[in-house]
Formats: structure tokens, C-alpha cells, sequence
């Protein structure tokens, strides 16, 4: 860890698209490049696991736009949040990692922090609550990526209420990135939706690290969108149920097997 500690601080910022390459990506890849923390130490990951032709095209225009670099996944029937990840988090090489979502803004100085207190706190998973931008924000925030404007995200802030009233979600997390890699990041085993962001932070907990909050002056928003078929009663139900039993069984910290992170599902370990 000490030969980690003395490398600089640059990060990764490993984002998953699958057709949803619209205004939403268009703001969080902007809100990565206006950040205070210097341009030069953040690298942008967008792994498109499976977008048809013209979401595909869309993406890597985006990525072109917000100068990212651009990932495609083609062998990828099923949406796997945690395969489309591990593509990314395989192929960073930088002393600091944020896994994060194509419709998460972040405030300019969510990194600058972040780093901050990774280096006070090596041992830490830098987390945030989910600030959850209602329906009627839409229009803003597409109009702010149309036209340019400033995304006035401390305005927007106002509008939202963290989700489930935590004041840390699993989902968009920081660390080391040698530490994603040795529990070979995401299990996936998840499908479709549900768990695995829980299942990741778990695995880093047992590996002794510790959840940590930015608190109030570094935060991101999760810009609304139309929910997904999924739930308890929706067509999705039952992979969700299969997830959370999955969740609940399993509790080894390292997942998949050594070609994990390389895209398909043939990579994955299935052992249930």
C-alpha cells in the first residue's frame, strides 16, 4: 500500500452507458471537466455495453464532445451494471477510481475532496448521499446541456431529497483503484438491476475499509429520468428477486474469475 500511497493523485472516472447517451451524459461528462481538481490527473471511462447503432454513435459523440474515452461492449444480450463497469475498472491505471452512472452530475469540487480525504484516510470508500432531481427539472438540465449555459447545481440541489433519506448511497463510489481490482470489482452474477452496488460496498467493508461521507459540500445529483420496467410487480421482478437472494448468500470479498472485466458473460464465475 505504501508504493500506492507515493504514486500521484490522478483518478479514473468509470461511467456505464446502454442507449442513454442524451442530454443526461452530456451534463455528467461536463460537470467531470469543470471540476477545480486539475484536468490533467482525471481520466473519463465510458464503457457503452450494448447500445444499438445510433445509441452507440451517440455515445462516442458525446465522449468526442466531453473528451472521454470511449468503450464499446458489443457481446452484451442482458444489461449488467456490474460486467459493463468491470470493463472500465480492468482498464484504469490510475492511483484513484469513482465508478458512477451516465445521469450523475457532480458538484466542482467532488473530486478535489474526495482525494482529499482519501489521502487523510487511505482506507476509506468515498460516498455521498443520492440527491434525487425531481421530473420537473428536466427541461433545466436539458436545456443546460443544449445551449451551454452554467448548470446551476446549487439551485438544483434545492430540489432534491436524498433517496430512502440516507446520507450515503453505494452506488457511485471512490477508492484506490488496486483495491477494486483485488476484489476484481463488481460481482458479476448481478443482472439487469438491484444489488450489486450494496454487494461491492459489503465486499470493501469485510476487506476493512470504511463507507465515508463527503457531507454537504460536495455532493452529486442523479438527474431524473423514466423508471425502468423493474420492481416487485413489474416484468423484471423475478431477476430482482434472484439478485437479492444472491446478496444475501453470498459473502466472499474476491468474485468472478480471472477474465473478469473483460465484458461478456462468459467472464463471470456462476457459482451459486
Amino acid at each position: 500500500m505504501d508504493e500506492q500511497l507515493a504514486r500521484p493523485d490522478d483518478v479514473s472516472v468509470v461511467i456505464g452507458v446502454r442507449d442513454r447517451a442524451d442530454y443526461r451524459l452530456a451534463n455528467a461528462l461536463r460537470s467531470l471537466r469543470e471540476q477545480t481538481y486539475p484536468s490533467s490527473l482525471v481520466r473519463v471511462i465510458v464503457v457503452d455495453y450494448g447500445s444499438g447503432q445510433a445509441g452507440a454513435d451517440d455515445a462516442r459523440r458525446r465522449c468526442a464532445e466531453g473528451a472521454a474515452r470511449y468503450v464499446r461492449v458489443d457481446d452484451a444480450p442482458v444489461w449488467s451494471r456490474s460486467r459493463c463497469l468491470n470493463v472500465g475498472i480492468r482498464l484504469s491505471d490510475t492511483k484513484y477510481l469513482l465508478t458512477s452512472d451516465t445521469d450523475i452530475v457532480f458538484s466542482p469540487t467532488y473530486l478535489a475532496d474526495a482525494v482529499r480525504l482519501l489521502a487523510a484516510s487511505p482506507l476509506s470508500i468515498v460516498c455521498s448521499a443520492m440527491l434525487d432531481l425531481p421530473e420537473e427539472s428536466a427541461g433545466a438540465l436539458e436545456s443546460s446541456a443544449l445551449t451551454g449555459s452554467a448548470m446551476e447545481l446549487d439551485s438544483w440541489k434545492a430540489w432534491c431529497r436524498p433517496r430512502y433519506g440516507w446520507d450515503l448511497h453505494p452506488s457511485i463510489s471512490m477508492t484506490h483503484t488496486v483495491l477494486y481490482q483485488t476484489v476484481r470489482g463488481l460481482d458479476e452474477c448481478y443482472e439487469v438491476w438491484g444489488y450489486e452496488d450494496a454487494d461491492l460496498m459489503r465486499r470493501f467493508v469485510y476487506l476493512g475499509l470504511t463507507p465515508t461521507t463527503l457531507g454537504l459540500t460536495s455532493f452529486y445529483l442523479h438527474q431524473w429520468h423514466p423508471d425502468a420496467e423493474r420492481g416487485r410487480f413489474g416484468p423484471l421482478a423475478l431477476q430482482a428477486e434472484n439478485n437479492e437472494a444472491y446478496f444475501w448468500r453470498k459473502h466472499s470479498i474476491v468474485r468472478n474469475g480471472h477474465e473478469w472485466g473483460l465484458g461478456s458473460r462468459r467472464s463471470a464465475s456462476y457459482a451459486r
